[in-house]
């Protein structure tokens, strides 16, 4: 595979995705890390501190994983988007033209509280890309 999305919170699920787009990733390919934080407009219970405080996690989360994983064959780059999860997995796999999204089964996100078979349900459902869930 040329270009993967994998879509990225920390938890057990996510690691199990990244290392199955690593063991897919072709040698010159691109692996993106996604993580996704809500915006605070989005939910109420959010504020402006919290909502800096899940940036920052989720940028010390990717840039950890990014620096465990050394150097590849392939370039790995992380991103941080604000919204709504699936919908931004989706979004950005079609902006970036990418051949495939890997998103972990469930797990705990490290990020905040989030029904993750939900996202990779709706991800499934709604993806015009082809998407691997990873147990």
């Amino acid at each position: 595979m040329r270009r993967i999305l994998v879509g990225f919170d920390g938890s057990e699920g996510a690691e199990n995705a990244l290392n199955k787009a690593m063991m897919l990733c072709d040698e010159d390919g691109e692996i993106i890390l996604l993580a996704v934080v809500p915006k605070p407009s989005d939910k109420s219970f959010i504020d402006q501190e919290v909502y800096e405080k899940l940036k920052k996690k989720a940028k010390n989360l990717i840039d950890t994983a990014i620096r465990d994983i050394g150097e590849h064959e392939f370039t790995i780059t992380g991103l941080i988007e604000e919204g709504d999860i699936a919908a931004k997995i989706i979004d950005i796999a079609s902006d970036l033209d990418c051949n495939l999204i890997v998103l972990g089964s469930r797990g705990s996100s490290e990020i905040g509280n989030y029904p993750l078979g939900s996202v990779a349900n709706k991800v499934v459902q709604y993806a015009r890309k082809p998407v691997m869930v990873v147990r």
